[in-house]
């Protein structure tokens, strides 16, 4: 019983003192809603009232989090996603567009960040292979710099393929992208600076 009333009493500290603050500075429910207006606020969920309503609340949010989990993105399926944009900012710069290979850049620049938290082993190796090249791109893509965009590219794909050989992967990057391949969504490139104000 000892257990059961303290996770009692933590419920409803949980709802009453948030309450007795607002009221204490002056903010009752009848000005809250002056304020805010009628209906703005979600209603809130009344607190477990028993041991059992507690266990059955954490079984739910178990259940939630395991259906979360089972939709995370794994590495395989971010990759293609990498690749594409890869190849899309290398047909940028050889158009001298440099808003759409910094845009494409950035987005590879995230999915490296989060790459460890999709994958604990690949993803590390990820961001050690690659975030250097690419901080490297981001500056060569902001001075439109062509000459050293094409160095960088082939030094970035050197480092695809060391880090696809760590992993055991036979699959090896190119430059040379048949024509036929679709990439994921073709741009209008022409010549063009990278933005002040481009953010993302």
């Amino acid at each position: 019983m000892g257990l059961r009333k303290g996770l009692l009493s933590l419920a409803t500290a949980a709802v009453v003192l948030p309450l007795a603050a607002a009221h204490a500075s002056g903010h009752d429910a009848g000005t809250m809603r002056e304020r805010h207006g009628a209906g703005s606020a979600p209603a809130a969920k009344p607190a477990p009232g028993t041991l059992d309503d507690l266990r059955a609340e954490v079984e739910r949010l178990r259940e939630r989090v395991a259906a979360l989990e089972a939709l995370k993105p794994t590495m395989t399926r971010m990759m293609p996603d990498f690749a594409e944009r890869f190849h899309v900012m290398h047909r940028a710069g050889d158009a001298a567009d440099w808003a759409v290979a910094a845009h494409e850049l950035a987005e590879m620049m995230r999915l490296v960040e989060l790459a460890p938290l999709l994958d604990a082993k690949a993803g590390p190796l990820l961001q050690a292979f690659m975030s250097g090249h690419l901080r490297a791109l981001k500056e060569i893509i902001e001075h439109g710099d062509k000459p050293r965009f094409d160095r960088a590219l082939d030094e970035t794909v050197a480092s695809c393929n060391a880090c696809h050989k760590a992993r055991g992967s036979e699959i090896r990057v190119t430059l040379d992208v048949p024509e036929g391949l679709s990439l994921r969504h073709p741009h209008a490139l022409r010549k063009a600076q990278v933005p002040k104000d481009h953010a993302h």
